[in-house]
């Protein structure tokens, strides 16, 4: 112990004269083996120099894991939940699958008649609907929009009952119209209504073109019809609530001047995720000429986009760990340079190189431990609390996070994906013990006779 008591106290002889001896003394071999490991790794961590660099290097090593992992959590939660609620919007306001006839569909009964006798557990209805775009006019604005006449008895509206803000989801108004009969209703949007600057009870016109003859390409006169503003819905997706307007079946027919025929049957089906399967079954038991296509016909680019710009995202942001993980790879070097002769003493005492590498990898793992806890428990609490965090950060500096024009929706949406976070949390780890490999061998392979040639 003369010679271990030569160095100073920051050293690892300082440890093996005072705590270090007690180890020896209350453990077997086997478990002092994995004590003094555990030991010297964790003063390696906490004990400061008097210049601090090494400490400094640690926490900044742990901040760079931590950022990572709290990046990739929150905007991987708020892709997934954008995918998640603009797949719910776009299914709720719309068919599942949609069959249509070139020049519209002349017995749509006989047509759903042929659907229902296909036998899936999974359809839950199928109603004719028309669509069509036109233009609807207030007393102080216009705007063109897309008007889709529906069935209530038959169709499935839930997507727009579940979202009314004011009025009912009817089509059929109390005040009069000119010629003394009461006039139609038609429900739209909230947008919508501000931008008409009308509200429940509002009366409204909307125009159609209308095309006289059938070899003409340019419409020669407008049809317009009045209705009254019976309800407003709001489904928070601003491409929706701006350009919808919801009538009646013989209302659209009278509008588009259909006077047999409609534009086509929407489809749809208790879980979404078999419209595709149940499509497949349309096309090859349907008779005739159908155009049949189903929600991801009608958005896939969209949703390959999305799914496209998670993968890179996620890859992008995985370099914040990779770049943390060189930090741990220099930070660990630094120690074993600084650490050289007491590694050497170690060695000399009879430390295997299988010891000193455990010694460097354990601080590896504490570093990268540390920063995945750290990380996580941040990006979830950011994740679960992503629009208020995004109000705090639009008073504080009036830039607007999440404009809803821009990204569809009125408040950011998140969806914690427990299996997406178990990946990051797993793949963190595996990347700091990787870090920790080289600085660990490099200490290992270590002659002692070389770290005592200056001393």
């Amino acid at each position: 112990m003369e010679l271990i008591s030569e160095y100073g106290d920051d050293s690892i002889d300082f440890y093996l004269a005072s705590d270090f001896r007690l180890l020896i003394s209350e453990y077997s071999k086997k478990e002092f083996i994995l004590a003094y490991i555990r030991f010297i790794a964790t003063k390696h961590l906490l004990k400061h120099r008097s210049s601090g660099v090494i400490s400094v290097f640690s926490f900044i090593s742990i901040l760079g894991i931590a950022l990572g992992v709290m990046a990739l959590i929150v905007v991987l939660s708020v892709m997934s939940g954008f995918d998640r609620d603009l797949k719910a919007k776009i299914v709720g306001a719309n068919a599942h699958i949609l069959v249509q006839q070139i020049g519209g569909m002349g017995d749509p009964d006989a047509i759903v008649d042929q659907i229902r006798k296909i036998k899936n557990p999974d359809l839950k209805t199928a109603a004719p609907y028309i669509q069509g775009q036109g233009i609807i006019r207030s007393k102080v604005n216009a705007t063109g929009v897309i008007m889709k006449g529906v069935d209530q008895r038959r169709d499935d509206l839930k997507g727009f009952l579940d979202f009314m803000r004011i009025g009912s989801f009817k089509f059929k108004g109390d005040s009069d119209s000119p010629k003394g009969g009461k006039l139609p209703g038609a429900v739209i949007g909230m947008q919508l209504a501000n931008t008409l600057n009308v509200g429940v009870g509002s009366k409204v016109y909307l125009i159609s073109p209308h095309i006289e003859n059938e070899g003409q390409l340019l419409p020669t006169q407008a049809k317009s019809l009045p209705f009254e503003i019976t309800g407003i819905f709001e489904l928070g997706m601003s491409d929706l609530d701006s350009s919808i307007v919801l009538i009646s079946i013989p209302e659209a027919k009278d509008l588009f001047q259909m006077k047999g025929t409609v534009s086509g049957i929407g489809i749809r089906m208790n879980d979404v995720d078999q419209a595709e399967e149940f499509k497949k079954q349309l096309i090859s038991e349907l008779p005739g000429a159908f155009i049949i296509r189903s929600w991801l016909d009608l958005n896939r680019n969209f949703f390959i986009a999305l799914q496209v710009e998670k993968k890179v995202m996620s890859i992008l942001l995985f370099l914040i760990i990779l770049v943390a993980a060189f930090n741990i790879i220099s930070t660990l070097i630094m120690v074993v340079m600084e650490k050289t002769k007491d590694i050497g003493l170690l060695r000399a005492l009879g430390a295997t190189t299988s010891g000193i590498r455990s010694i460097f990898l354990f601080q590896g793992v504490c570093v990268g431990v540390v920063g995945v806890i750290s990380g996580g428990i941040v990006g979830l609490l950011v994740a679960f609390n992503i629009n208020k965090v995004a109000d705090v950060v639009e008073r504080l500096t009036g830039y607007e996070v999440f404009p809803s024009d821009i990204y569809y929706f009125n408040k950011i949406p998140a969806e914690i994906n427990f299996s997406d976070v178990t990946l990051i949390i797993v793949s963190a780890l595996v990347v700091s013990l990787l870090a920790g490999i080289y600085p660990a061998h490099k200490a290992a392979k270590l002659n002692p006779v070389e770290a005592f040639r200056y001393e």
